[in-house]
């Protein structure tokens, strides 16, 4: 996977901070009340602490050298800055913006989980994001 494919198709859209409100994801969000959503975000929020313990503790890092190299790294830090807002909507249970961020997140995720598949040279990195 080469970087300046991951800022044409990952980093870039996700940045320009467009958000899809007929997503799917959208309409998933809509039906959630306000407590579901905090579960979600701070559910979202623990996947990413759980995949970064694993990533960096010593048990896991020869396991990275041998498959997943930077590839990994570029797309968590994504992931983290998605979600880096969460613990904010989460103290003041602000619905409408949890409810944006959580979107973006999931839109996110999706374009990560394609462009994966498309791009990366190694899938089982795949396995990694689907957690999230």
């Amino acid at each position: 996977m080469s970087f300046h494919t991951f800022v044409e198709h990952v980093r870039d859209p996700y940045f320009r901070g467009e958000v899809d409100h007929t997503a799917d994801f959208a309409k998933m969000l809509d039906e959630c009340s306000a407590e579901e959503l905090v579960k979600r975000a701070q559910q979202h929020v623990t996947n990413l602490l759980a995949v970064q313990r694993e990533l960096f503790s010593i048990k896991m890092y020869s396991a990275l050298e041998e498959y997943l190299h930077n590839d990994i790294f570029l797309l968590l830090s994504l992931v983290a800055d998605a979600l880096h807002n969460m613990p904010h909507h989460l103290t003041n249970s602000n619905k409408e913006e949890l409810k944006v961020e959580l979107l973006r997140f999931y839109l996110l995720k999706d374009s990560i989980l394609q462009y994966i598949s498309e791009f990366a040279e190694n899938k089982n990195i795949k396995i990694v994001f689907e957690r999230l």
